[in-house]
């Protein structure tokens, strides 16, 4: 059997799992049940490419697996009769793997058979001991060293989500640039408290072509359930500041006038005046086109939620 189900409420979890099951080969394909269907899946599966080349299809929300409702319920039972019999005749150059926010029913059919092929990996939550114990083995891993009181620190902050916690880490790693001894200072001056806050900082980082920082936050941001739309919203307000900031300048409004024109606080308009640096007037001009097209897209269900940011933040930032 070439199917697999990775079930958790962890992100970190299933992204391990996910890339050890895919890893070595090349062609992956990813599907969502949100907007795809399974007879589309099982159909890319079924298919025999040239050569017998190995290919990956990776199915997201795939919650036919998951205990239903009864308006889900008939759904949910063609969905499970079509996967049975896929695997009446499955290819086996194709690798499926479907995965699971939550929960699985361990008295589906589909489900029972997974499990006793050893092909169903379910993650359960963590206890907050638990979730200390993994960030140590994390951090011990990276060859860097780090006391209880700031695990239990970065835990607090993170609301003992292990998602967040282990965002928190990596951000620490990447201040620190080099195994070493982590002190509790710089874990409390470090560390995100709000979703507002990690909202600033991705929109800072995006700004400031600080591509690594800004796909840390942005992986923060999935995990506190952040709209695409809010951050689009704040780029979009950032760069009309600078374009205002330029205009101003350019008709040599004083200092005082400036700051009253846009609504901005000493700090604030240094901040704008720091981004303008970066870019000139006809690329700022450019990146307010395209964050109003990737509005509308993404409201109009014409670009995925889970790739509309990527895209742009690795466009701006390359």
């Amino acid at each position: 059997m070439n199917t697999y189900l990775i079930a958790s409420d962890t992100i970190y979890f299933r992204d391990e799992k996910l890339n050890e099951l895919k890893a070595g080969i090349n062609n992956v394909i990813s599907f969502n049940l949100q907007e795809n269907t399974l007879d589309e899946v099982l159909e890319e599966a079924s298919y025999m490419a040239m050569f017998d080349e190995q290919k990956c299809i990776i199915v997201k929300n795939a919650k036919f697996f998951s205990p239903n409702s009864k308006d889900t319920s008939l759904k949910a039972k063609e969905e499970s009769e079509k996967l049975l019999k896929y695997w009446e005749r499955e290819n086996p150059h194709t690798t499926l793997i479907f995965v699971v926010s939550g929960s699985v029913d361990n008295k589906k059919k589909i489900v029972s058979i997974l499990k006793e092929n050893n092909h169903l990996f379910a993650f359960p939550s963590l206890t907050k001991t638990e979730i200390k114990n993994e960030l140590h083995k994390y951090v011990i891993k990276a060859n860097y060293q780090i006391d209880d009181k700031s695990l239990w620190e970065i835990i607090n902050k993170a609301n003992g989500n292990f998602d967040l916690a282990i965002n928190e880490i990596k951000k620490i790693m990447l201040y620190y640039n080099k195994p070493t001894t982590i002190l509790y200072d710089d874990v409390k001056h470090l560390t995100s408290k709000t979703i507002d806050e990690n909202n600033f900082k991705l929109v800072d980082f995006i700004i400031s072509k600080d591509l690594t920082n800004a796909l840390i936050c942005l992986n923060e941001s999935k995990i506190l359930k952040v709209e695409p739309s809010v951050i689009i919203s704040l780029l979009y307000r950032e760069f009309r500041l600078m374009l205002s900031a330029l205009i101003l300048e350019k008709k040599q409004t004083s200092y005082q006038d400036t700051l009253k024109t846009l609504k901005l606080a000493d700090w604030q308009y240094q901040k704008v005046r720091n981004n303008l640096r970066i870019y000139n007037k006809e690329e700022i001009k450019e990146e307010i086109v395209k964050l109003s097209d990737l509005d509308y897209k993404y409201k109009s269900g014409i670009i995925n939620r889970d790739v509309i940011l990527i895209t742009y933040i690795i466009d701006l930032c390359s």
